[in-house]
């Protein structure tokens, strides 16, 4: 689809088709266009867990206020920021340096300020901005190849740390369930858009 029409076709949907599945390959493919998605420096500081199986959809759903989307759609996303990824990052200034981004000699000068900028009190903001940057481009992604989505933020974070027990620099961010449309369910108008006016400065 064009741009345009993904835009205005893109719906959260609530109510999937349990009985549709998605396959590792069908994840990898929208993956590989949503990984275009801008970051700082390029460090791409996102870690997803896909969960397909039914048992771990139940398990996520009791830290997920119970919500039936998790269950009921093929797949749900579970988006992590790496908020350290500045530390784990050589292969992304190699690539800056072969691409002739920079010259070798300037890629500590580089490492160095991607720290400052993005460790401490700023990791958390770090790792859920590019993680947000992320998770609209994978939704576009999905529903440009057939995909529905529902972006969730309601879930106990300390819940889903313990679930998949990834080391405490992954901060958990957000939750994609992707799958089909339950085909008897009637998505209501689109919520209302503030307009231009009232969102926008201009200086």
């Amino acid at each position: 689809m064009e741009w345009s029409t993904l835009n205005e076709t893109r719906r959260s949907v609530n109510f999937f088709d349990p009985t549709v599945s998605i396959s590792e390959a069908d994840i990898r493919r929208i993956y590989e266009a949503a990984k275009l998605a801008p970051s700082s420096f390029n460090l791409q500081p996102w870690k997803i867990v896909v969960v397909l199986s039914p048992e771990e959809k139940e398990k996520l759903r009791a830290v997920a206020m119970n919500q039936p989307k998790i269950t009921e759609a093929s797949a749900v996303l579970v988006l992590f920021g790496n908020m350290r990824q500045y530390e784990e990052s050589q292969d992304v200034f190699d690539d800056w340096v072969a691409k002739g981004y920079m010259p070798a000699e300037a890629v500590p000068r580089s490492v160095a300020a991607a720290e400052k900028l993005y460790s401490g009190e700023r990791a958390v903001g770090f790792a859920s901005r590019n993680v947000g940057l992320f998770a609209m481009n994978f939704m576009l992604a999905a529903l440009d190849q057939g995909w529905d989505t529902h972006p969730m933020d309601g879930f106990d974070v300390e819940g889903v740390r313990r679930l998949f027990g990834l080391d405490p620099k992954y901060l958990p961010v957000m939750l994609i369930a992707v799958g089909k449309k339950r085909p008897d369910a009637v998505l209501p108008p689109r919520k209302m858009r503030r307009p231009f006016e009232e969102v926008c400065l201009i200086r």
